[in-house]
This record gives structure tokens, sequence and C-alpha cells, in this order.
């Protein structure tokens, strides 16, 4: 169980603090729920979730993981898919989110980055789905990142793509 003030990252949406853990002000509902607010939003938005929904949240993960993984994420070598339909493609990708893991998450980071360069070099654009599908896996591994090393989910992207488009030049 999640103490109050916790940070977690919960299901695919980023950073929340848990704010209260007790029952909703909602009638008819029974059992504890933890009381989410977003980290990095201007809205009001809050969440109320099941105390046993354990599996949609995990704990952050340290500074010394953040740094690491920070270093890792130009050397990460992903297998671009070369999918025929959109609905495959989105499978993919919907399953490395659906592990809240790191390395999935940047793994599907650096993965769509490279077919956003290959797109470039036939003067295409990335379609919906990889637009969709970047944005949230960035969302969730820039704030993550950006809570534990005490800076912004923007300076985090710079940081991310820096190397990556180093890497790409040399």
């Amino acid at each position: 169980m999640y103490e109050v003030g916790a940070l977690v990252l919960y299901d695919k949406r980023g950073v929340y603090e848990v704010e209260s853990v007790g029952a909703p002000p909602v009638r008819g509902t029974t059992g504890d729920y933890y009381k989410l607010c977003a980290v990095f939003s201007n809205s009001d938005e809050i969440i109320y979730t099941p105390v046993d929904t354990i599996p949609s949240m995990r704990p952050l993960i340290s500074s010394g993981e953040a740094s690491h993984y920070l270093e890792l994420f130009s050397r990460l070598e992903p297998h671009v898919f070369r999918f025929g339909k959109t609905m495959e493609l989105t499978a993919h990708y919907q399953s490395m989110l659906a592990s809240r893991k790191v390395e999935d998450c940047l793994l599907l980071i650096k993965e769509i980055h490279v077919r956003q360069r290959e797109m470039a070099r036939q003067k295409k654009r990335l379609g919906q789905v990889d637009s969709k599908y970047l944005k949230l896996a960035e969302k969730m591994i820039c704030e993550e990142f950006a809570v534990v090393l005490d800076t912004t989910p923007d300076l985090i992207r710079e940081r991310l793509y820096a190397g990556t488009e180093r890497k790409a030049t040399a």
C-alpha cells in the first residue's frame, strides 16, 4: 500500500501523487481508494483508483537509475518492426507500454525515433499511431526522470535526444 505523499507512475498517464487514501466522494462505492493528483498538470484532474489495483501503479525509480538510463539511451539498439497493419503496430506499442518497465518505454521511444528519422529521409512524417505512442512513452519517461532528477520533463526530453542526435551525426 502506498502512503499519502508517495509519488507513483500511474498506468500510462504519468507521475501522480497519492493525496489521500480512503472512501471516495462517490455514493455506492465501498473499500479504500487512492486519490491521485497529477504532478505535471495544470488541470485539476483527480483520479480515484481502488487500493487493490496496484498493478496499474508502480513506485518511481531512483535518481541513480534514471541517470543510468539516460546514459544508456543513446546506445540502445531497438528492433524496428515493419508491420503491414495499423492494428499490429498498435498492439506492439500497447504491449511495450503496458509493462510500465523503463527499458520497454525507452526502447519504444528509440524505435519510433528511428522510424521518424527514416521517414524524414523519405520526406514523410510519422503516422498517427507512431505519434500517439511516442507522446505517451515520452510523457511517462520524462515525467518520472524529471521528478527523481529534480528537473523538468522538457529538459529530460532534450537530454534524451541530445545523445541520440550526437550518435546519428557521428
